[in-house]
């Protein structure tokens, strides 16, 4: 197992204690009822999951997504509040969508990084074909598109749907050796990934009021790559996404 898997189970395993805790505690009567109002609910499991995707991922959005959902619906539940925390939910995600947006532009792309750092000590770096480049930077902002991708060496990249969707056709495409990272967020939107029936794919994808589906019809005479491998992470709220191949 990776390094990068035994984090996420890490992540998982102490989540699913801390409830365990909570919850036999509760069930011991050892936790007062107006405190246990508040920590036995989704709304805190929300905000748990988010402070530890926080503090164990790069990737920042979907945790504070998460806190923002718990916190704005149990600041509902404990207060009276002049507004439905619905209404007070939209705005909020948008704002911090909006914030990570302006971050990412701000700063470096990780895949920059990580390709500066792989040519750096060599005389030649190998050329990206214009057209066929390694990574994707797909956003969709209420709209949408549709696009056929065709690289020789893909390495993963970003896709961001909000109020939007995309169809991103890789039939033509093919994984680079090792494992490649797809970073996704949609925030009521979608995505439809169209891949090869024969790629090796990981998903470790949040889904909030949402869902990501593998729909690939698998044949037997196309056995799985081999060294080759897909991992989509990231969140989807009030939205969804699929896998398909022809």
């Amino acid at each position: 197992m990776s390094t990068q898997n035994q984090s996420r189970t890490v992540e998982i395993a102490i989540v699913i204690i801390a409830a365990g805790v909570l919850l036999l505690l509760n069930s011991l009567r050892l936790i007062p009822h107006e405190l246990s109002r508040i920590l036995i609910t989704w709304q805190m499991l929300l905000i748990a999951i988010g402070t530890v995707s926080i503090l164990t991922s790069r990737e920042k959005v979907s945790g504070l997504i998460m806190i923002a959902i718990g916190g704005i619906f149990l600041v509902g539940k404990i207060y009276d509040l002049p507004v439905s925390a619905w209404n007070i939910l939209w705005p909020a995600v948008l704002i911090i969508v909006g914030v990570s947006l302006l971050y990412g532009n701000s700063r470096k792309p990780r895949f920059a990084t990580e390709l500066e750092a792989m040519t750096a000590d060599k005389d030649e770096a190998t050329p990206i074909e214009p057209g066929n480049p390694e990574y994707i930077n797909e956003v969709a902002i209420f709209g949408g598109n549709e696009k056929n991708m065709i690289m020789k060496r893909f390495r993963g990249g970003k896709i961001t749907n909000i109020f939007g969707g995309s169809e991103l056709n890789f039939s033509k495409t093919e994984l680079a050796e090792g494992e490649n990272f797809l970073e996704m967020l949609c925030v009521f939107g979608g995505s439809t990934l169209v891949v090869p029936p024969d790629w090796d794919i990981r998903m470790d994808v949040v889904s909030i009021f949402g869902g990501f589906s593998d729909k690939r019809f698998k044949r037997q005479d196309s056995p799985i790559m081999p060294n080759k491998r897909l991992v989509i992470k990231g969140l989807v709220v009030f939205g969804g996404g699929e896998l398909k191949s022809y």
